[in-house]
């Protein structure tokens, strides 16, 4: 129970810690950052429908914030060595790849055709939870049937 709870505190300081940097140092969209860090927290609860909207608001008006967004979830996703974080990642990019802008699609092809590892998490892994090998097998696993 108290490794739990170090788990949980540790897991806040680096999403504040992630919050204060998108926002200090983020050249082309801190508050697109800001909003997807927040979405893909540390915690237990599922992705927020409020900065879901948000993203799509942000991104619907210029193809330059399309680019930023893949860009900022992919460096979440290629830092990260939480399962949480990963699968709040990836399903925050589903989320986008239905309800979003056409462009999201377009971006993430041309992405990886520049050579972004967005899907590619076959060296994935979290080996601070309990019955991890459960976990980052799913994120692999969904990363695949979203690639």
């Amino acid at each position: 129970m108290v490794m739990m709870t170090i788990r949980k505190a540790i897991g806040a300081v680096k999403d504040q810690k992630s919050t204060r940097i998108a926002k200090v140092a983020s050249n082309k969209a801190p508050e697109l950052e800001v909003a997807i860090v927040k979405a893909t927290s540390h915690d237990d609860d599922p992705v927020s429908e409020k900065y879901i909207q948000e993203i799509l608001n942000l991104t619907s008006y210029l193809r330059g914030y399309v680019y930023a967004y893949v860009a900022a979830v992919s460096k979440r996703l290629g830092k990260t060595c939480d399962w949480i974080v990963a699968l709040k990642a990836l399903m925050l990019i589903l989320h986008l790849l239905n309800d979003g802008d056409p462009l999201f699609l377009e971006e993430i092809l041309y992405a990886t055709r520049r050579g972004t590892r967005l899907f590619s998490l076959s060296d994935f892994r979290d080996e601070t939870h309990s019955s991890y090998w459960d976990h980052f097998a799913f994120v692999r696993t969904y990363a695949m049937y979203l690639d």
